[in-house]
């Protein structure tokens, strides 16, 4: 079994558990664990949550878990599934994943879902959608795209409705954070070993830190939080769990190579961080989080020269739906 999405709302620890064939949806509460629902089908994540309840997607299918209750509200195209979730000014949003054409869901109620746009409405060379994310104080919702294509980054001020490019060009991204002054993407790159892209809102400005692992290839994120004073980051690839105090030193918590596919996640728990690995639930509180800045970097800055250069040819080769776009 692989523990594959977690979730906390409140005091509680939400988790999905991918089987063979079956996913279970299980809640932690104080020292006691108690299953919620199965569902025949797999793998699962858990997408969103709230005191509501859950959407969780198994398979093609998102449920709306409330109680010990599944209710499908929601199908991909058979073969993709939905990945991430945010709620947006009492509307929340959901995004698919996989072939293309993928789309950006939205509902008010938890029951009926209208898809609002889809990946090749804002890039036709994208494949599918790899994240959303709501920057409240700006009223922004912003997504990332891959794979291939020109559009990294886009962004709406209607809802979802329409959309602007935001960063067109050789870097590809999943997770991004909204900090302050300033939006942290994680890199997943075909070009670059690894990185993050930092985006200064109020100054229209990208920075990006091109980051190598010390013992693997490359260093592709999958989700990032803030946990304090410190930024919090799942791989993918390799399977780690990994912290930094200033975004170019990034320092390992949890390192596996047994598990392919991680839906890496990890969450704030009160003064504590919780995330879901193939070993099961790990926590950590930050008395740990700073020990492990004081060990050697998992990840380190490097210069990426070559993969400079690669993405040039990148940008120049797709010139046409640069200036298009």
């Amino acid at each position: 079994m692989q523990t594959t999405g977690v979730k906390v709302i409140g005091n509680e620890v939400y988790v999905s558990i991918s089987d063979t064939h079956v996913c279970k949806v299980s809640v932690f509460r104080g020292n006691n664990i108690e299953d919620i629902v199965s569902l025949r089908s797999s793998p699962c994540t858990l997408v969103w949550g709230s005191y509501e309840g859950l959407l969780v997607s198994s398979s093609e299918t998102l449920y709306f878990v409330s109680g010990n209750e599944a209710r499908p509200v929601l199908k991909a195209k058979p073969g993709n599934r939905f990945w991430h979730g945010v709620e947006v000014d009492g509307k929340v949003f959901v995004h698919e994943y996989g072939e293309p054409p993928t789309g950006i869901y939205v509902s008010e109620n938890l029951k009926h879902f209208e898809r609002v746009v889809t990946n090749k409405d804002i890039d036709p060379l994208s494949r599918h959608f790899h994240y959303l994310a709501f920057d409240r104080s700006r009223g922004i919702l912003i997504t990332s795209l891959g794979d291939g294509n020109v559009v990294r980054v886009a962004t709406s001020q209607d809802y979802g409705h329409t959309w602007k490019p935001l960063y067109k060009g050789p870097w590809q991204f999943v997770p991004v954070i909204v900090d302050g002054d300033r939006w942290v993407f994680g890199f997943d790159s075909g070009i670059a070993r690894g990185g993050v892209g930092i985006y200064y809102v109020e100054h229209d400005k990208w920075r990006f830190k091109f980051l190598r692992p010390t013992k693997h290839r490359i260093a592709q994120f999958m989700s990032l939080t803030k946990f304090d004073k410190y930024y919090v980051g799942c791989l993918g690839t390799p399977t780690a769990l990994v912290v930094s105090d200033n975004l170019t030193y990034w320092h390992a918590l949890y390192i596996s190579n047994s598990i392919i596919g991680w839906y890496g996640r990890a969450e704030v728990w009160g003064k504590k961080i919780v995330a879901a690995t193939d070993k099961g639930l790990l926590v950590f509180n930050l008395s740990d989080v700073e020990k492990a800045l004081w060990e050697k970097p998992f990840l380190i800055p490097y210069r990426a020269y070559l993969d400079r250069i690669k993405g040039l040819a990148f940008t120049v080769k797709r010139a046409w739906w640069m200036l298009k776009l």
